[in-house]
């Protein structure tokens, strides 16, 4: 949202005085405008980001509701907590209650969900920024950063845990007693504060990596200011919340999917980092987030937050200068430790952008406060239109264009299951894609009725003691021979006992580099009666081209 457009203090005026009343906004319109902008931002997005969207969270939450819903290796070996997907459980039977199952809703439901707590992150960063800067323009600058930012609005409302934890990170940090700052924290925010951090680390354990900076940092400014009494009183609420969080968690993960005593964060931290299974999934260089990882999450934001960063060093003195240099030490710190693990996604760093956008937001007031008259400034007029314009283009194309056949395929595969009696009678879908392309049975519930015949191509990693280096999962031997694995599929097959598939998914690149693969296909009968557009480009060459569905019917 724009500062508003009342003649504002002049460069010499006191930063205070940008806090009187011709700028505060109310906080009730503040509240009701996002929570109307991310429910219809929810709405919006109709494209595939990660494959955890669906199968770490909704699709464990059909299971855990429903009965049935496919549930990857990590919740066989009790890596992940249910608590995160116990949410969209919750959603779930909620909607099946009240007869609400069996509609659209109940796909967008759990974005809708999903729609509070990203307006949360976005009022809370709007919190933030006024304490860190003690500025109302800058909080006001940042509320319009966050609600304009396209990654925000791409990811933000995504069933992601990595989502969730980056609103709740910032409404912790708001409530955190930083060490040196004037804003009044006191122990009772710490409890607040310690008990948020706790559900960011149970449902995301590296989360753990940032409030071990910030912990680290307060026990040491109690130390060296000889408040010993509040260590230790610090200490017992670190053990009572945290450690209560845990048991609570560990309770629920027993009740609700494990039947048994799992300590998730341990298995995590074991299976993760120690045996490095993570990085099954890929590696990258170090400097992976300073090249890709920063740069995709702030965007066209880069420059303003450098600027910001290089004013908040600049300052020695003034408002709550300590307090803005933890939360650049701690920004500083996170990327560090993530940029020494191997694994990397841009997701990961999603809770340090809600702390850092301040930074930026403190630029922007600077640039409109250096003239009183800024709005015939046709050089501060273009750039708040070029960051409208360059996030809202790569907020609809992500969230619109790019990746959006893997969605359309299975809304069609829904549609069909319904138009066949709502049964799925005589239908079953082989989707012969690299593992986890699609969205599951989260995503194509069909009330009352038996769950329909789905199969995919798997790539769990090698666990216990099978060697890495020689291992493959099924993804790699299907597309080392894709002709001889489905020969081998389909070689004694029935139509009484064990019928083919009525239907084959795929993407539109495996006929085209296997030439053999389309001749199969006729030789089995199939042909295409169903094309969806999914990318103009993939850092995946498995992945492109249209997503193809061939019909045995």
């Amino acid at each position: 949202m724009l500062p508003s457009s009342s003649s504002g203090p002049g460069p010499g005026t006191d930063a205070r005085h940008a806090t009187s009343g011709i700028y505060k906004l109310s906080t009730s319109k503040v509240i009701t405008g996002l929570v109307l902008f991310r429910l219809i931002n929810a709405t919006l997005v109709d494209t595939y980001f990660s494959p955890d969207e669906y199968w770490q969270a909704l699709e464990v939450g059909h299971n855990i509701t429903f009965g049935y819903g496919y549930l990857t290796w990590e919740w066989l070996v009790g890596l992940r907590s249910v608590l995160h997907p116990a949410a969209f459980a919750a959603l779930y039977k909620g909607l099946s209650l009240f007869g609400l199952d069996g509609g659209s809703l109940f796909i967008y439901a759990p974005r809708l969900f999903q729609a509070l707590f990203a307006a949360l992150g976005d009022f809370y960063a709007y919190r933030f920024a006024y304490r860190l800067f003690e500025n109302q323009l800058t909080a006001n600058w940042t509320l319009f950063l966050t609600v304009a930012s396209w990654w925000n609005f791409f990811c933000s409302t995504r069933t992601l845990a990595n989502s969730m934890e980056a609103s709740l990170t910032i409404v912790a940090l708001y409530y955190w007693p930083f060490v040196g700052s004037p804003s009044g924290k006191t122990q009772g925010s710490l409890k607040l504060s310690l008990f948020v951090a706790s559900l960011t680390c149970i449902f995301r354990p590296t989360a753990a990596i940032l409030w071990l900076f910030l912990g680290g940092w307060f026990i040491l400014g109690l130390v060296r200011q000889g408040r010993w009494a509040s260590i230790i009183y610090t200490g017992l609420n670190v053990a009572v919340i945290g450690g209560g969080a845990i048991v609570a968690s560990a309770v629920l993960d027993k009740t609700l999917l494990y039947n048994e005593w799992v300590w998730t964060p341990i298995n995590f931290l074991r299976v993760n980092v120690l045996e490095g299974i993570s990085l099954f999934y890929g590696s990258s260089p170090w400097h992976w987030y300073l090249s890709q990882g920063l740069p995709i999450l702030f965007g066209i934001y880069i420059p303003l937050v450098l600027i910001g960063t290089y004013h908040a060093f600049q300052a020695s003195t003034g408002l709550n200068a300590t307090l803005k240099r933890q939360v650049l030490y701690l920004s500083l710190w996170v990327v560090s430790v993530y940029s020494a693990l191997q694994h990397k996604e841009w997701r990961f760093l999603y809770p340090i952008l809600y702390p850092l956008l301040p930074f930026a937001a403190d630029t922007m007031q600077r640039l409109f406060l250096s003239s009183r008259d800024w709005k015939k400034s046709k050089s501060r007029i273009a750039i708040v239109a070029a960051l409208l314009v360059v996030n809202g283009v790569m907020a609809w194309y992500t969230t619109s264009v790019h990746q959006r056949g893997v969605i359309d395929v299975m809304d069609w595969v829904r549609e069909t299951s319904r138009k066949s009696g709502g049964q799925g009678q005589d239908l079953s879908f082989g989707f012969i894609m690299p593992c986890h392309s699609t969205p599951w049975y989260s995503s194509i519930h069909l009330r009352d009725a038996k769950p329909l015949s789905m199969w995919f191509i798997t790539c769990s990693p090698p666990l216990g003691n099978v060697d890495p280096t020689t291992y493959k999962d099924e993804s790699d031997i299907f597309y080392d021979d894709p002709v001889a694995f489905m020969d081998n599929l389909f070689k004694n097959r029935s139509p009484t006992t064990n019928p083919k598939e009525s239907h084959l998914v795929f993407f539109e690149d495996l006929i085209n580099t296997t030439p053999d693969m389309r001749v199969w296909l006729d030789s089995q009968g199939y042909h295409e009666c169903a094309r969806f557009f999914n990318s103009h480009f993939h850092d995946d060459s498995r992945r492109r081209g249209d997503v193809l569905v061939y019909c045995d019917l």
